[in-house]
């Protein structure tokens, strides 16, 4: 793999393609159900972590509550996983005997959530306001259950042709392959926790045994503008210039500031 500031590391790390030969592509794959453990010992798979709740209701009106958690998921499958072909479950195309991904250690994440609510005596407003904040999104990786990776690099059947000797089975000398280039050793994340903070104000108004709400909701009070979404095709160039749509450049972010009215009846 080339370097490229925008990968794990700064790129540079070997990547692992199996391409079948010509006469077993041409060989309908059986699709062969059994037991993991017919192949070796059975995978290891194993959550740690915790996540907490704290609520408080306190005299004067005021009512708080803090909760969040951390933890982080562990699968390892390395011990049957390059025993046998692998059938990526999204496009049914065999990926073999791939160890790639084979070990999902996950960095531990930790997520924060708050809320407090309080009214006003005598002029009867209500305040109350959330806060999220959650662990920043990963953008490389590849998932266990799938097999896909976040990462597709299109590269040009030539420059294959080139290094193999030959085209990949199927393939014309003017399409591209498409490329894996992400393993659970060499993750990429956005680098930013995504932290917003909603706001309520609202006057409160009682007749008989119902109440009404009367007031506004601030959504997204610090507008924060955190990407929600990341382009996935890595565009192949030998001089490894970023390209601006390439890989890793933000699709989406979170949505602007605003101000709605909201009028909520109890009763």
């Amino acid at each position: 793999m080339a370097l490229d500031s925008r990968l794990a590391d700064g790129g540079g790390y070997p990547v692992t393609v199996f391409v079948p030969t010509a006469a077993a592509q041409a060989v309908a794959p059986r699709l062969f159900m059994t037991r993991e453990s017919d192949f070796g010992p059975e995978r290891e798979s194993v959550w740690d972590g915790f996540g907490f709740t704290v609520t408080a209701r306190l005299r004067s009106g005021l009512t708080t509550q803090i909760g969040g958690g951390t933890g982080r998921g562990k699968v390892d499958t390395c011990d049957t996983v390059t025993k046998f072909n692998n059938v990526t479950a999204a496009t049914g195309a065999i990926a073999g005997p791939d160890p790639r991904g084979c070990r999902n250690v996950e960095p531990w994440q930790t997520a924060l959530r708050g809320l407090a609510s309080y009214t006003i005596p005598k002029v009867g407003v209500l305040v109350s306001g959330i806060v999220r904040s959650q662990p920043e999104v990963q953008l490389s990786g590849v998932t266990v259950l799938t097999g896909a990776s976040s990462v597709q690099w299109q590269v040009p059947n030539s420059v294959i042709a080139a290094a193999l000797g030959h085209l990949p089975p199927g393939a014309t000398a003017t399409g591209n392959t498409t490329i894996q280039l992400a393993d659970n050793e060499h993750r990429v994340f956005s680098g930013e926790r995504r932290t917003q903070i909603d706001m309520r104000f609202a006057k409160v108004v009682r007749y008989g045994r119902a109440r009404a709400d009367v007031g506004i909701d601030l959504n997204n009070l610090l507008n924060t503008n955190y990407a929600t979404g990341f382009a996935t095709t890595y565009i192949y160039n030998t001089d490894n210039t970023p390209r601006p749509s390439g890989w890793g450049t933000p699709t989406s972010i979170y949505f602007p500031r605003f101000v709605r009215l909201n009028f909520t009846v109890n009763f």
